[in-house]
C-alpha cells in the first residue's frame, strides 16, 4: 500500500480533506458480540425477576452500564437493587466466558486503524472486564489507552470517556474520530467534540453520526483509513 491513498468519494463527501489524529472506538456491540451474550443475560434475568420492560425501559438499556441496566430491571421488578445487580453481574461474567465473539469486520479495521494514529477504546464496562474481553478478543494489542466506568465520573451518555480518551492519546476532541453502535455511546461522542461514525446495532436512528454504515466490513472504509496520514510510527 502507499502511504496515503485517495479517500474514497463517501467518505470525502462527508469529512472533506479531515482525517484524525486519533480514533476513539466503542467495545460492546462495535467490536465484540457481546451485546448477543447480555440480551441473553437480561432475558435471564428479567425471566427470574418474573418481569418485562416496557419500551421505554428496554430503550434505557441499550448502551448503558451493566449498573444502570440492574437499576432498570430492579425497578421494574420491585425488587432489591444489589440483589439484581449481583446477580446480574455474576450472569454475565459468566456467559462473557463462555461465549465471545468479533464483530464483522472489527479486527481488520481496528488494525488499520492502529498502524495509522494512537486508538483507544471507551466502554461501559467496568475497567477489568474491559481489559479481559479486549485481551482474550486478541485486540488489546492495538490499544493505547482504555476508558470504563472505572476511570471517569459519568459513564455515557455523558461525554467524559470520550473526551479523556481523545486526550490520553494526545488529540482534542476535533480532532479524534469515534466509532459508536448505540444511541447511548453516540450522544457521548458528539457531546465530547468527537467526529463520528455510527455502526448501528439496535435499529436505532442514529442520524446524529457524521456518517453511518451497515457494517465495520464496509470496504470503503478500510481504503479511508488507508488515506489517513500517518501519524503513528
Amino acid at each position: 500500500m502507499t502511504e496515503t491513498a485517495t479517500a474514497p468519494s463517501r467518505f470525502a463527501e462527508v469529512f472533506g480533506d479531515w482525517s484524525p489524529r486519533a480514533v476513539v472506538f466503542d467495545c460492546d456491540g462495535m467490536l465484540l458480540d457481546t451485546e448477543t451474550v447480555w440480551n441473553e443475560t437480561q432475558d435471564v434475568i428479567l425471566d427470574r425477576l418474573g418481569t418485562e420492560l416496557d419500551a421505554a425501559d428496554a430503550q434505557a438499556i441499550v448502551g448503558s452500564t451493566l449498573e444502570d441496566a440492574a437499576a432498570i430491571m430492579a425497578r421494574a421488578a420491585g425488587a432489591d437493587y444489589e440483589r439484581v445487580l449481583a446477580e446480574t453481574r455474576e450472569e454475565f461474567i459468566a456467559a462473557l466466558a463462555a461465549d465471545l465473539r468479533l464483530m464483522p469486520g472489527a479486527e481488520a479495521v481496528v488494525a488499520a486503524a492502529a498502524a495509522r494514529v494512537p486508538i483507544a477504546c471507551a466502554s461501559n464496562s467496568w475497567h477489568d472486564a474491559l481489559v479481559d474481553k479486549l485481551t482474550r478478543a486478541g485486540l488489546i494489542e492495538h490499544f493505547s489507552a482504555l476508558e470504563s466506568t472505572d476511570t471517569v465520573e459519568r459513564g455515557k451518555p455523558f461525554p467524559d470517556m470520550y473526551a479523556q480518551g481523545a486526550a490520553a492519546l494526545g488529540a482534542d476532541a476535533a480532532q479524534a474520530l469515534a466509532f459508536e453502535d448505540s444511541r447511548t455511546g453516540a450522544r457521548a461522542a458528539v457531546a465530547a467534540g468527537l467526529r463520528l461514525i455510527a455502526v448501528p446495532s439496535h435499529g436505532e436512528d442514529l442520524s446524529l453520526a457524521d456518517l453511518t454504515l451497515t457494517s465495520l466490513e464496509d470496504p470503503a472504509l478500510l481504503a479511508w483509513i488507508d488515506s489517513w496520514p500517518r501519524t503513528r510510527r
